[in-house]
């Protein structure tokens, strides 16, 4: 087992090689000696100052954009061992391409295992605000807590249903085509995820529930309803709002404000461009309950914790066993401070 330097020494020391030398490593080999330094074709690629097309090409004598999944297996004997990688790139591109989570987070952290505690920072105004000291005195203080804060990561996956036989005939192109869409359905996943944690807290428990603020009028929304967000958010907590998340529903009915029909000030009628009411970016949010809509900062208010990233069921796809193989992840996201967004709520109840 390796410590963390040694790896990174290890992976270092691979990558660094002379290009003719790494090149020279292919392959099965190739595919265990990344597999054991926790590396992907990817970290390879890069090193190489290639692509997978270029490589593919190169090595293979193969044009990925062309050949079908049945003469990729068949060109060589060692292009099966690079197939799992194909297959995770894809994926890895939807799921980076679509989803909004990205920017709606702190940092994606790696954690060790599927239990986390987080730290975090329990704020009160009276005990943190600055005022005069004396000499001698107590001087007030912020204070960084561990220990009951447990986040539980979850294992979030989708399967490939397919047999080789309906696979075989497709170009390898169309085939991560494909692939690409899995990868975005995965990362709409994590949005509405992100977005029931943001709403109501992470797995820690109730103590990461949002401020809740209720419309002014039940089951309505009013260009009154978003500043109140804005405002207890800015002013209450001393966060920067920077984000307005709304299911489709919500959007909508916001989107109908007499507000948001100016020209002077927006221009979504022509454009399609969502307006950016008191300089918020409206990010219309997978799995946002349609009652409420989340006022954030998004620097501060939720991290993604990682325990494994995606997983590809590589051995049935160098054997070429389609059936029921699937792609998982395990994650989760954790509040890190629950004053750094704020719920507005149309339904009262």
């Amino acid at each position: 087992m390796h410590d963390k330097d040694t790896l990174m020494r290890e992976q270092s020391r691979f990558l660094g090689q002379e290009p003719e030398r790494l090149r020279a490593v292919r392959g099965r080999e190739l595919y265990e000696t990344l597999d054991g330094l926790g590396l992907g074709h990817a970290h390879f690629f890069k090193a190489l100052g290639t692509n997978v097309e270029d490589y593919c090409a190169r090595e293979f004598g193969v044009d990925l954009g062309r050949i079908t999944v049945e003469r990729f297996f068949a060109s060589d004997a060692e292009a099966k061992w690079l197939f799992p990688d194909i297959v995770r790139g894809a994926v890895i591109d939807g799921m980076r391409s679509r989803p909004r989570y990205p920017e709606l987070i702190i940092r994606d952290e790696r954690v060790a295992g599927a239990v986390c505690d987080v730290p975090y920072v329990r704020e009160s105004e009276s005990e943190e605000e600055l005022r005069d000291v004396a000499e001698g005195a107590a001087i007030p203080e912020s204070q960084i807590q561990y220990g009951d804060r447990i986040v539980r990561l979850d294992k979030r996956g989708r399967g490939v249903l397919a047999s080789y036989e309906v696979v075989r005939r497709m170009s390898v192109d169309m085939l991560r085509v494909h692939l690409r869409r899995i990868g975005e359905r995965l990362g709409r996943d994590l949005d509405a995820r992100l977005a029931h944690v943001l709403a109501y807290g992470d797995s820690s428990g109730s103590a990461t529930a949002p401020f809740v603020i209720n419309t002014t009028t039940a089951g309505s929304w009013g260009y009154d309803d978003l500043m109140k967000g804005f405002i207890k958010l800015s002013l209450g907590h001393y966060f920067t709002p920077t984000h307005l998340l709304a299911s489709a529903d919500t959007l909508t009915n916001l989107l109908a404000i007499d507000a948001f029909q100016g020209t002077l000030l927006f221009d979504f009628a022509k454009t399609g461009q969502l307006p950016t009411p008191l300089g918020l970016t409206m990010v219309p949010m997978a799995g946002q309950p349609d009652h409420l809509i989340t006022v954030m900062d998004a620097g501060y208010a939720v991290q993604k914790l990682t325990e494994q990233d995606l997983l590809v069921e590589s051995d049935k796809l160098i054997h070429q066993q389609w059936d029921r193989s699937y792609l998982t992840v395990v994650t989760d996201f954790a509040v890190i401070y629950d004053k750094a967004r704020v719920v507005v709520k149309s339904d009262w109840s």
